[in-house]
């Protein structure tokens, strides 16, 4: 690559992380974020025992959490913090590392992600450079990857999806180089099997991905006893399984509980992927999946007349992905498969489709798939930007209102449920209210209650607490969080 497209490329990379750095810096940290700052700090807020609540207590502070918050217990507490966050440590770990340069605030553990997400666009970019036979191709698939809204918005949050998706896309760098020798004497096998290791310690549902590739393999070529080099990875895996048992102990009940059938699961799968083409959190309007629809169906139509053995092998590869989710979730009796951000390693399959037509002599899919694509994804960007869609929940909103509109001497702030809330609510604060967990208030605290409730949908752990008098209250609605005052 000459000189001058280093710098365009350098160029937009910049731009890229601005923009994410100011969409970053737009709203405070959710639910699962808090989960991830408590974490580096080696405080555990779920309702396990060893946490912040196996002390039961009736009231806290403001100041409490402040203070616990401010300690660094990470190393100390990781054997616990672990078993209750319920993922792998690779993330953890280094996010940990990143905070003592760039710190804890918002920006600080979002732009890890961010970081890992350019990454992702280097290592794609690059890879379909060097194998690409037309000079626009490789630009076109990043423009894609850059335009992609679900990308755009998972890597500017602080969880492990951005930095798993990194990894995923290096164990499929490096398999495609094994892949033109499946030596396992090499070093593009070698680092097929450090990423591979790395992206299971990262998410669990790596595990799909990996056997999705070796399952690729075996359409390709049949049947060769190098199909079992790919197990490598799981034998170094093996160890954690042990710790795997424990978390699920902890984890006896889970969000995604309650088996759904075979087909909801099949049109849940594939809602999923539109999610994951366009339109993180929120359903995609009608029109965004009729358009996605016609997309999809044209990019098949045209790369199936010039290379169908590899449509049919790709498609395949990507409903034996979906059917290990069914499979996992029909043993858990969970129901993962509707979660889409647990399956953004498909994103890898879609894009190398995606390379493999734009590579062919076809004017028109070369030209219209793009710029519809980019016309529709930008319009949802801008949207994500203004915070105008899928905005994330108003821990620090809610926070602001406290501070602003009530009298911390003589409110007590009752949260339904404990953990992320109270603790996201509290490190927003500025003053010192009083807060109550409601399933400990056994007693109506009159007009010095203000409730706080988390609107998530998950059904098992809302509305349970003081129903009757919140119905007397008026009620401040927040993106996730119901106020009643």
């Amino acid at each position: 690559m000459n000189m001058r497209n280093k710098i365009k490329l350098v160029a937009i990379f910049i731009l890229y992380l601005l923009i994410g750095l100011s969409h970053s810096e737009k709203q405070g940290f959710w639910h699962d974020e808090i989960y991830t700052l408590t974490f580096l700090k080696g405080v555990s807020v779920y309702d396990f025992e060893g946490s912040i609540w196996s002390v039961p207590d009736i009231t806290y502070d403001v100041n409490y959490f402040k203070n616990i918050l401010e300690e660094d217990n990470f190393f100390s507490n990781f054997s616990t913090q672990i078993l209750h966050e319920g993922h792998p440590p690779l993330y953890f770990i280094l996010l940990k590392f990143w905070s003592y340069a760039f710190g804890y605030s918002v920006i600080a553990l979002r732009s890890f992600s961010l970081c890992c997400g350019l990454f992702v666009f280097l290592i794609l970019f690059n890879l379909f450079r060097q194998r690409s036979k037309k000079r626009n191709t490789p630009w076109l698939v990043l423009a894609l990857l850059m335009f992609n809204p679900f990308l755009f918005y998972f890597f500017t949050e602080a969880r492990m999806y951005a930095f798993a998706l990194l990894l995923a896309t290096l164990s499929f760098r490096f398999w495609l180089d094994y892949q033109e020798h499946r030596k396992i004497k090499s070093s593009a096998f070698l680092y097929f099997c450090l990423s591979s290791i790395g992206l299971i310690y990262t998410h669990y549902y790596g595990l799909f991905f990996l056997s999705s590739l070796a399952f690729f393999e075996l359409l390709n070529v049949g049947f060769r006893r190098s199909i079992f080099n790919h197990s490598i990875a799981l034998l170094f895996f093996l160890p954690w399984s042990f710790i795997i048992r424990k978390q699920l102990d902890f984890h006896n009940i889970h969000w995604t509980d309650g088996v759904i059938s075979f087909r909801d699961s099949l049109i849940g799968y594939f809602d999923g992927i539109s999610h994951l083409l366009i339109s993180p959190i929120v359903n995609p309007l009608l029109y965004e999946r009729i358009i996605l629809i016609v997309i999809l169906i044209t990019l098949l139509a045209f790369l199936f007349f010039r290379e169908w053995k590899f449509t049919l092998i790709l498609f395949s590869t990507i409903l034996m992905y979906g059917l290990q989710v069914y499979v996992f979730d029909q043993l858990v009796e969970h129901h993962t498969i509707l979660v889409p951000r647990y399956y953004i390693f498909l994103l890898i399959f879609i894009y190398w489709g995606v390379y493999k037509l734009l590579e062919k002599p076809y004017k028109f899919p070369s030209l219209i798939i793009p710029i519809t694509y980019s016309i529709l994804s930008l319009t949802i960007i801008s949207q994500l930007y203004k915070l105008e869609r899928a905005p994330k929940q108003m821990f620090r909103e809610v926070a602001w209102f406290l501070d602003g509109q009530l009298d911390s001497k003589t409110r007590v702030l009752v949260f339904e449920p404990k953990g992320p809330l109270m603790i996201g609510v509290a490190y927003y604060l500025q003053n010192n209210f009083k807060l109550a967990p409601a399933e400990n208030i056994s007693y109506n605290l009159g007009s010095s209650a203000v409730y706080i409730d988390e609107m998530l949908g998950v059904a098992y752990r809302e509305n349970m607490y003081h129903r009757k008098e919140q119905e007397k209250l008026e009620l401040i609605p927040f993106i996730g969080v119901f106020l009643y005052k």
